[in-house]
């Protein structure tokens, strides 16, 4: 898995130790995956109910944006808990995702051109998540293992739902 590649090359120390590997992750996974499940719901429904269509799309803009903002979260945690202590950068970087996501929190008529923009911010996102861990300045790299298959499932989601709309 590409995951693998990435997670044996993570810093510091090279290959991730068997201490990294043997993480349980089990009830982060669980959670994770649950988190995507009201994406994957509306998505369904727009397809099967196009009298549900509009309300569904503007649940889905919604809670794109959140997911957003809550990576921005996670990438501020990460931030703050490094031993010598938070970058400019990486706090700038950690704020970006919550202040690209506000323009998606605003109503608006027009509601799909926030999918395509949501699905572009969560493969950017996890672009430089990934790169992040490479270069030993990211997230866990057992994080990678759930947020890889997440953020596939939140794409899904959102293509299913614009082919469906």
């Amino acid at each position: 898995m590409a995951y693998d590649a990435i997670a044996a090359d993570a810093k510091p120390g090279g290959p991730v130790s068997s201490l990294q590997t043997q993480v349980n992750t089990g009830a982060a996974q669980w959670l994770a995956y649950m988190a995507a499940a009201p994406l994957m719901i509306a998505a369904l429904i727009i397809v099967a109910n196009e009298d549900m269509a509009m309300a569904c799309a503007y649940f889905m803009s919604l809670y794109g944006a959140a997911l957003l903002i809550f990576f921005g979260g996670v990438r501020w945690g990460v931030a703050i808990m490094r031993p010598e202590g938070p970058t400019m950068r990486a706090l700038l970087g950690a704020a970006l995702p919550m202040l690209a996501a506000l323009p998606l929190l605003a109503p608006s008529a027009q509601m799909l051109w926030k999918f395509p923009v949501i699905m572009a911010l969560m493969a950017l996102l996890l672009v430089d998540d990934l790169y992040a861990t490479r270069r030993g300045s990211g997230a866990p790299a057992w994080y990678l293992s759930i947020r890889l298959p997440l953020t596939v499932l939140i794409e899904m989601a959102f293509l299913v739902a614009l082919v469906g709309m």
